[in-house]
């Protein structure tokens, strides 16, 4: 018996061993360690856990393993004391803060800190044109005075808290609103006109909003600022990699779209009770406060200094042309004669005398596109979709592009010999009465497309366009990057 239970004491004895040593060689589903991890210890009744673990998943069943994860963080998240709701003065954001932030409990922490930050901003400071365009660098600045002066009546904080609602409709995830909440809130915060004075003159409206953001101490702390940073900075660039910036592009844009119908539809209620109420004061958007700030006389900026046409795009990488749906008011006759009474003729701008299109006695009359713009603005009728375009270079071009094609299949109005695949203009020199040569990008119509002959065209020149331009030479040669 003794030697009997000797050799079960050896046996046992190695069994214990055998157990320890695979205990500190294996972890999880058999991953090999070397050497033992230790931990703090963490001491926890089951009847503690049990309610950590029910009240956080609501009776969903889990790995056990995950258990210890889930409850630390609940446990971090209650010692948290709990921040005083707080109150707005315009009732737009009172109930985007209760529609959208106040019950989401994927909104907390620091992130829920800087958006209320943010509303804060607006209800305080938001009570401003939603337009800006004192800096010339402003894609703002392209939109006409018409266009322009509507928008100004469109208060800040508005037009904000739609393009968040529509942006968090896009993304439609719990776990990413946060960060679309802070970048869709915080994108024309430099709009305000308290940091104008010291960083206007300079930067324009997203790089400001970068900077104010950045002073928001729990901002400044996020471990993915330098993203969120960017998609601010980026929201007005005509080419944007990152596909939240294209989003907040596409939900700002489709924001503007809405107010300028809108406000056109308002307009047009206005001229029809105008004869009959002439002191009746102009009718405002019932969902919209309207601002009675007027537009400062010196808010106009010079246009861009530039021999032809391109300007500072012709070096600037663009995204690549896409064709869009045809509007419904497209009318191709309508377009070639609003194209037609713009050839040979000069136009009074502020930097002087300019021309929208010029023939030449090869049967091509050659378009600045930024005329076949305007000619086509003139058939649109005041569409929203144009005049948002007029400050998003991206869609503008793919309008153009659009409308180019059609004319070409449809009328045969386009040299189409002349412009590469995917482009809608060709490279050109345009000589000069004295004999300059400037490299441009023109839209090359068939003179045939207009009903008239280059001679009577030709005959229609003034003797200032002549020694504008004398000769227009198309190269011979693939086009890599064609804009306006």
């Amino acid at each position: 018996m003794k030697v009997l239970f000797l050799a079960t004491a050896v046996i046992g004895t190695g069994l214990v061993a055998f157990a320890a040593r695979n205990l500190f060689r294996q972890v999880g589903d058999g991953e090999v360690m070397g050497e033992p991890i230790h931990e703090k210890v963490e001491k926890k009744t089951l009847a503690e856990v049990s309610r950590t673990w029910n009240k956080t998943l609501s009776g969903n069943i889990v790995e056990f393993r995950e258990i210890a994860k889930l409850w630390r963080e609940s446990e971090q998240e209650q010692v948290a004391a709990p921040l005083p709701r707080p109150t707005f003065k315009y009732m737009e954001i009172e109930r985007f803060f209760s529609e959208m932030i106040e019950k989401r409990r994927a909104i907390k922490g620091s992130r829920r800190t800087v958006i209320v930050k943010l509303l804060k901003l607006l209800d305080d400071e938001g009570d401003c044109p939603s337009v800006v365009k004192k800096n010339p660098k402003e894609a703002e600045a392209k939109y006409s005075e018409d266009t322009f002066s509507m928008l100004a009546t469109i208060p800040l904080y508005l037009h904000t808290l739609q393009v968040a609602r529509k942006f968090a409709a896009k993304v439609n995830q719990d776990v990413m609103l946060p960060d679309i909440f802070i970048v869709s809130l915080g994108h024309d915060i430099g709009k305000i006109p308290s940091y104008h004075d010291k960083m206007y003159s300079t930067v324009d409206h997203p790089l400001i909003s970068a900077i104010v953001l950045n002073g928001i101490t729990e901002y400044a702390s996020l471990s993915n600022r330098d993203e969120l940073d960017k998609i601010i900075r980026e929201h007005h660039l005509r080419k944007a990699d990152y596909p939240l910036t294209k989003m907040l592009k596409q939900c700002d844009q489709a924001v503007r779209k809405e107010e300028l119908a809108v406000l056109l539809g308002e307009a047009v209620e206005r001229e029809k009770t105008s004869a009959k109420t002439q002191d009746t004061p102009p009718r405002k958007p019932e969902h919209q406060a309207v601002i009675e700030k007027p537009v400062p006389k010196n808010s106009t900026p010079p246009e861009d200094e530039q021999d032809h046409p391109l300007g500072e795009l012709e070096t600037q990488e663009l995204p690549d042309l896409e064709a869009l749906e045809l509007p419904s008011w497209f009318d191709a006759d309508a377009i070639l004669s609003a194209v037609n009474k713009r050839i040979n003729q000069l136009e009074a701008t502020s930097k002087g005398l300019r021309w929208s299109a010029v023939s030449t006695t090869s049967g091509l009359v050659f378009a600045n596109p930024e005329g076949l713009w305007a000619a086509v603005k003139e058939v649109s009728g005041k569409d929203p979709d144009m005049l948002a375009a007029d400050a998003d270079e991206a869609t503008k071009r793919n309008l153009l592009y659009t409308f180019v094609r059609e004319l070409s299949r449809v009328k045969d109005a386009i040299a189409t010999e002349y412009v590469s695949e995917k482009h809608y203009t060709t490279k050109v020199t345009i000589v000069t009465g004295a004999g300059k040569g400037i490299n441009s990008l023109l839209v090359p119509f068939r003179t045939r497309a207009f009903g008239i002959s280059s001679a009577t065209l030709e005959m229609q020149k003034s003797p200032l366009l002549k020694k504008m331009v004398k000769d227009i030479k198309p190269k011979q040669e693939e086009v890599e990057t064609c804009v306006f």
